[in-house]
Protein backbone atom coordinates (compact mmCIF):
# COMPACT_ATOMS: atom_id res chain seq x y z
CA UNK A 1 0.00 0.00 0.00
CA UNK A 2 1.67 3.20 -1.21
CA UNK A 3 0.70 6.02 1.16
CA UNK A 4 1.15 9.73 0.57
CA UNK A 5 2.40 11.36 3.75
CA UNK A 6 3.06 15.02 4.56
CA UNK A 7 5.33 15.35 7.61
CA UNK A 8 5.69 18.68 9.45
CA UNK A 9 8.99 19.30 11.28
CA UNK A 10 9.40 22.35 13.53
CA UNK A 11 12.33 23.86 15.40
CA UNK A 12 11.84 26.75 17.80
CA UNK A 13 15.53 27.58 17.96
CA UNK A 14 18.48 27.43 15.59
CA UNK A 15 19.38 24.01 17.01
CA UNK A 16 17.68 20.85 15.76
CA UNK A 17 15.04 19.12 17.90
CA UNK A 18 16.09 15.48 17.64
CA UNK A 19 12.78 14.30 19.10
CA UNK A 20 11.29 15.04 15.66
CA UNK A 21 13.17 11.97 14.41
CA UNK A 22 10.61 9.85 16.29
CA UNK A 23 8.10 10.78 13.58
CA UNK A 24 10.02 8.67 11.09
CA UNK A 25 9.95 5.60 13.34
CA UNK A 26 6.19 6.05 13.46
CA UNK A 27 6.21 6.22 9.66
CA UNK A 28 7.76 2.75 9.56
CA UNK A 29 4.74 1.45 11.49
CA UNK A 30 2.40 3.11 9.02
CA UNK A 31 3.90 1.63 5.87
CA UNK A 32 7.09 0.32 4.31
CA UNK A 33 6.09 1.86 1.02
CA UNK A 34 5.34 5.56 1.47
CA UNK A 35 5.80 8.72 -0.55
CA UNK A 36 6.99 11.13 2.15
CA UNK A 37 7.06 14.90 1.70
CA UNK A 38 8.75 16.86 4.50
CA UNK A 39 7.77 20.44 5.23
CA UNK A 40 10.33 21.85 7.69
CA UNK A 41 10.13 25.17 9.55
CA UNK A 42 13.33 26.37 11.21
CA UNK A 43 16.44 24.48 12.25
CA UNK A 44 19.92 24.11 10.69
CA UNK A 45 19.54 23.63 6.96
CA UNK A 46 22.33 21.05 6.74
CA UNK A 47 20.58 18.77 9.25
CA UNK A 48 17.18 19.25 7.61
CA UNK A 49 18.72 18.11 4.33
CA UNK A 50 19.56 14.73 5.92
CA UNK A 51 15.97 13.88 6.86
CA UNK A 52 14.60 10.71 5.20
CA UNK A 53 11.95 11.98 2.79
CA UNK A 54 11.28 11.89 -0.93
CA UNK A 55 11.06 15.70 -1.09
CA UNK A 56 12.07 18.31 1.48
CA UNK A 57 10.70 21.86 1.62
CA UNK A 58 12.16 24.40 4.04
CA UNK A 59 11.55 27.83 5.55
CA UNK A 60 14.12 29.11 8.08
CA UNK A 61 11.59 31.22 10.09
CA UNK A 62 14.22 33.92 10.60
CA UNK A 63 11.47 36.51 10.60
CA UNK A 64 10.33 36.01 14.19
CA UNK A 65 7.15 38.02 13.68
CA UNK A 66 5.47 35.32 11.61
CA UNK A 67 1.88 34.45 12.39
CA UNK A 68 0.81 30.90 13.22
CA UNK A 69 -1.91 31.40 10.63
CA UNK A 70 0.78 31.97 7.97
CA UNK A 71 2.39 28.63 8.84
CA UNK A 72 -1.02 26.94 8.78
CA UNK A 73 -1.83 28.50 5.40
CA UNK A 74 1.52 27.34 3.99
CA UNK A 75 0.76 23.79 5.13
CA UNK A 76 -2.75 24.10 3.68
CA UNK A 77 -1.33 24.82 0.22
CA UNK A 78 0.67 21.59 0.41
CA UNK A 79 -2.41 19.68 1.54
CA UNK A 80 -4.38 20.91 -1.47
CA UNK A 81 -1.56 20.02 -3.85
CA UNK A 82 -0.45 16.72 -2.30
CA UNK A 83 -3.81 15.45 -1.00
CA UNK A 84 -1.94 13.28 1.52
CA UNK A 85 -3.35 10.23 3.26
CA UNK A 86 -1.76 11.37 6.51
CA UNK A 87 -0.60 14.71 7.89
CA UNK A 88 1.94 14.05 10.68
CA UNK A 89 3.07 16.38 13.48
CA UNK A 90 5.51 15.96 16.33
CA UNK A 91 4.35 16.93 19.83
CA UNK A 92 5.62 20.48 20.38
CA UNK A 93 4.21 24.00 20.68
CA UNK A 94 3.70 24.28 16.90
CA UNK A 95 2.08 20.87 16.62
CA UNK A 96 -0.16 21.44 19.65
CA UNK A 97 -1.51 24.63 18.08
CA UNK A 98 -1.48 24.04 14.32
CA UNK A 99 -2.49 20.37 14.04
CA UNK A 100 -5.99 20.79 15.57
CA UNK A 101 -6.39 24.12 13.73
CA UNK A 102 -5.84 22.49 10.34
CA UNK A 103 -8.01 19.50 11.22
CA UNK A 104 -10.89 21.77 12.25
CA UNK A 105 -10.65 24.06 9.22
CA UNK A 106 -10.50 21.16 6.77
CA UNK A 107 -12.90 18.87 8.67
CA UNK A 108 -10.22 16.17 8.89
CA UNK A 109 -10.16 13.53 11.66
CA UNK A 110 -7.53 14.41 14.27
CA UNK A 111 -5.84 12.02 16.73
CA UNK A 112 -3.25 13.49 19.15
CA UNK A 113 -0.63 11.68 21.25
CA UNK A 114 -0.59 8.52 19.14
CA UNK A 115 1.84 5.93 20.49
CA UNK A 116 1.22 2.87 18.30
CA UNK A 117 -0.35 1.61 15.09
CA UNK A 118 -2.48 -1.46 15.82
CA UNK A 119 -3.53 -2.40 12.30
CA UNK A 120 -4.30 -0.91 8.91
CA UNK A 121 -6.31 -1.81 5.81
CA UNK A 122 -7.17 0.08 2.63
CA UNK A 123 -10.28 1.47 4.34
CA UNK A 124 -9.34 2.10 7.97
CA UNK A 125 -6.56 2.38 10.53
CA UNK A 126 -6.48 1.56 14.25
CA UNK A 127 -4.28 3.67 16.54
CA UNK A 128 -3.53 3.69 20.27
CA UNK A 129 -3.26 6.79 22.44
CA UNK A 130 -3.22 7.23 26.25
CA UNK A 131 -6.27 8.73 27.97
CA UNK A 132 -7.29 9.80 31.49
CA UNK A 133 -3.84 11.11 32.37
CA UNK A 134 -2.03 7.96 31.22
CA UNK A 135 -4.15 5.71 33.45
CA UNK A 136 -5.66 3.95 30.43
CA UNK A 137 -5.20 3.50 26.69
CA UNK A 138 -7.81 3.81 23.96
CA UNK A 139 -7.92 2.24 20.50
CA UNK A 140 -9.25 4.56 17.79
CA UNK A 141 -10.67 3.17 14.56
CA UNK A 142 -10.53 5.82 11.79
CA UNK A 143 -12.03 5.41 8.34
CA UNK A 144 -9.84 6.70 5.51
CA UNK A 145 -12.35 9.03 3.91
CA UNK A 146 -10.01 12.04 3.94
CA UNK A 147 -6.59 13.15 5.17
CA UNK A 148 -6.01 11.99 8.75
CA UNK A 149 -4.14 14.42 11.02
CA UNK A 150 -1.92 12.67 13.58
CA UNK A 151 0.24 14.14 16.33
CA UNK A 152 2.58 11.50 17.71
CA UNK A 153 3.30 11.16 21.39
CA UNK A 154 6.80 12.24 22.37
CA UNK A 155 9.15 9.58 23.77
CA UNK A 156 6.98 6.78 22.37
CA UNK A 157 9.19 5.93 19.40
CA UNK A 158 12.91 5.50 18.71
CA UNK A 159 14.76 8.37 17.07
CA UNK A 160 15.94 7.22 13.64
CA UNK A 161 19.45 8.07 12.41
CA UNK A 162 19.88 10.97 10.03
CA UNK A 163 21.01 10.09 6.53
CA UNK A 164 24.71 10.65 5.87
CA UNK A 165 24.37 12.39 2.54
CA UNK A 166 23.29 16.04 2.28
CA UNK A 167 20.34 16.24 -0.09
CA UNK A 168 18.80 19.09 -2.02
CA UNK A 169 16.18 21.25 -0.32
CA UNK A 170 13.41 23.34 -1.85
CA UNK A 171 13.34 26.73 -0.13
CA UNK A 172 9.85 28.19 0.30
CA UNK A 173 8.31 31.41 1.61
CA UNK A 174 5.48 31.56 4.09
CA UNK A 175 2.07 32.14 2.53
CA UNK A 176 0.23 35.11 3.99
CA UNK A 177 -3.05 34.12 5.54
CA UNK A 178 -6.19 36.24 5.23
CA UNK A 179 -7.10 35.25 8.77
CA UNK A 180 -6.87 38.35 10.94
CA UNK A 181 -8.15 37.07 14.28
CA UNK A 182 -4.83 38.00 15.87
CA UNK A 183 -1.41 39.46 15.08
CA UNK A 184 1.94 38.91 16.75
CA UNK A 185 3.19 42.32 17.85
CA UNK A 186 6.49 41.27 19.42
CA UNK A 187 8.48 38.06 19.84
CA UNK A 188 11.11 37.57 22.55
CA UNK A 189 13.17 34.46 21.85
CA UNK A 190 14.37 32.72 25.01
CA UNK A 191 17.36 30.44 24.63
CA UNK A 192 17.09 27.53 27.09
CA UNK A 193 19.86 27.27 29.67
CA UNK A 194 21.49 24.19 31.09
CA UNK A 195 20.62 20.55 30.50
CA UNK A 196 17.19 20.21 28.92
CA UNK A 197 14.47 17.91 30.25
CA UNK A 198 14.31 15.81 27.10
CA UNK A 199 18.07 15.18 27.13
CA UNK A 200 18.55 14.29 30.80
CA UNK A 201 19.04 10.82 32.26
CA UNK A 202 18.11 12.22 35.69
CA UNK A 203 15.38 14.80 36.34
CA UNK A 204 14.66 16.40 39.73
CA UNK A 205 11.26 18.08 40.09
CA UNK A 206 9.62 20.16 42.79
CA UNK A 207 6.00 20.98 43.47
CA UNK A 208 3.72 22.97 45.70
CA UNK A 209 5.09 21.19 48.76
CA UNK A 210 8.41 23.04 48.41
CA UNK A 211 6.64 26.05 49.87
CA UNK A 212 8.65 28.94 48.38
CA UNK A 213 11.04 30.00 45.64
CA UNK A 214 13.92 29.94 48.13
CA UNK A 215 13.12 26.34 49.00
CA UNK A 216 12.78 25.46 45.32
CA UNK A 217 16.41 26.48 44.83
CA UNK A 218 17.25 23.20 46.62
CA UNK A 219 15.78 21.36 43.63
CA UNK A 220 18.22 23.17 41.35
CA UNK A 221 21.11 22.40 43.70
CA UNK A 222 20.26 18.70 43.83
CA UNK A 223 19.86 18.49 40.05
CA UNK A 224 23.33 20.04 39.70
CA UNK A 225 24.86 17.43 41.99
CA UNK A 226 23.28 14.68 39.87
CA UNK A 227 24.21 16.38 36.57
CA UNK A 228 20.48 16.30 35.90
CA UNK A 229 17.74 18.62 34.68
CA UNK A 230 15.26 20.62 36.73
CA UNK A 231 11.54 19.92 36.40
CA UNK A 232 8.46 21.27 38.10
CA UNK A 233 4.76 20.73 38.65
CA UNK A 234 2.16 23.19 37.38
CA UNK A 235 1.71 24.59 40.88
CA UNK A 236 5.42 25.47 41.14
CA UNK A 237 5.39 27.15 37.73
CA UNK A 238 2.22 29.13 38.47
CA UNK A 239 3.77 30.27 41.76
CA UNK A 240 6.64 31.82 39.77
CA UNK A 241 9.33 29.62 41.33
CA UNK A 242 10.54 28.24 37.99
CA UNK A 243 10.04 29.21 34.29
CA UNK A 244 7.27 27.49 32.28
CA UNK A 245 9.87 25.69 30.15
CA UNK A 246 10.58 23.42 33.13
CA UNK A 247 7.00 22.21 33.45
CA UNK A 248 6.53 18.44 33.36
CA UNK A 249 3.02 17.35 32.50
CA UNK A 250 0.18 17.29 30.04
CA UNK A 251 0.62 20.97 29.14
CA UNK A 252 4.39 20.87 29.55
CA UNK A 253 7.16 18.41 28.72
CA UNK A 254 6.82 14.63 28.45
CA UNK A 255 9.98 13.02 29.80
CA UNK A 256 11.47 9.53 29.99
CA UNK A 257 14.64 9.72 32.14
CA UNK A 258 16.31 6.76 33.79
CA UNK A 259 15.62 8.36 37.17
CA UNK A 260 12.90 10.85 38.12
CA UNK A 261 12.97 12.34 41.62
CA UNK A 262 10.01 14.38 42.87
CA UNK A 263 9.72 16.51 45.99
CA UNK A 264 6.42 17.95 47.20
CA UNK A 265 4.51 16.71 44.13
CA UNK A 266 1.25 14.91 44.88
CA UNK A 267 0.89 13.34 41.44
CA UNK A 268 -2.13 14.92 39.77
CA UNK A 269 -3.11 13.29 36.46
CA UNK A 270 -1.83 16.36 34.58
CA UNK A 271 1.68 15.82 35.96
CA UNK A 272 1.62 12.04 35.68
CA UNK A 273 0.82 12.36 31.97
CA UNK A 274 4.29 13.83 31.46
CA UNK A 275 6.43 11.56 33.65
CA UNK A 276 5.07 8.00 33.60
CA UNK A 277 7.57 6.98 30.91
CA UNK A 278 10.35 7.45 33.49
CA UNK A 279 12.19 4.19 34.13
CA UNK A 280 12.37 4.78 37.89
CA UNK A 281 10.41 7.25 40.03
CA UNK A 282 11.41 8.20 43.57
CA UNK A 283 9.00 10.49 45.41
CA UNK A 284 9.10 12.39 48.69
CA UNK A 285 5.85 13.75 50.12
CA UNK A 286 4.32 14.28 53.55
CA UNK A 287 1.02 12.75 52.42
CA UNK A 288 1.28 8.96 52.42
CA UNK A 289 -1.86 8.76 50.26
CA UNK A 290 -0.42 10.99 47.50
CA UNK A 291 -1.29 9.46 44.09
CA UNK A 292 2.32 9.60 42.88
CA UNK A 293 3.28 6.86 45.38
CA UNK A 294 1.24 4.38 43.31
CA UNK A 295 3.72 4.84 40.45
CA UNK A 296 6.93 5.37 42.43
CA UNK A 297 9.50 2.58 42.73
CA UNK A 298 10.48 4.09 46.07
CA UNK A 299 8.41 6.47 48.18
CA UNK A 300 9.47 8.46 51.22
CA UNK A 301 6.90 9.96 53.60
CA UNK A 302 8.76 12.98 54.96
CA UNK A 303 9.05 16.75 54.81
CA UNK A 304 10.59 17.33 51.37
CA UNK A 305 12.66 20.34 52.47
CA UNK A 306 14.24 18.54 55.42
CA UNK A 307 14.88 15.45 53.29
CA UNK A 308 16.43 17.55 50.51
CA UNK A 309 18.80 19.34 52.86
CA UNK A 310 20.07 16.05 54.30
CA UNK A 311 20.39 14.47 50.86
CA UNK A 312 22.33 17.43 49.48
CA UNK A 313 24.71 17.37 52.46
CA UNK A 314 25.35 13.64 52.05
CA UNK A 315 25.99 13.99 48.32
CA UNK A 316 28.44 16.83 48.89
CA UNK A 317 30.47 14.55 51.16
CA UNK A 318 31.03 12.00 48.41
CA UNK A 319 31.58 14.46 45.54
Amino acid sequence: MNLKILTIINNDYESFDHSSLEVFSFLEQLSNNSDVTILAFGGPKEIISRLPGNNIFYNDLKNNEHNYNDIAETINLFIREENPDFLLFQKDDYGNFIAPMLAFRNKFPYIPDVKKVVSQTNDEIKLIRPIHGESAEAVYNIHKKSTIVIKIRKNSFEEIDLKREIRSINNISLSKSNKTNYNIVETNKMTPEGLQLGDADIVVSGGRGMGSKENFDKITNLAGLFNGAVGASKAAVESGWIPPGNLVGLTGKSISPQLYLTFGISGASQHLAGCLNSQNIISVNTDESAPIFKYAKFGVVADCNDFLEELIEELKKIK
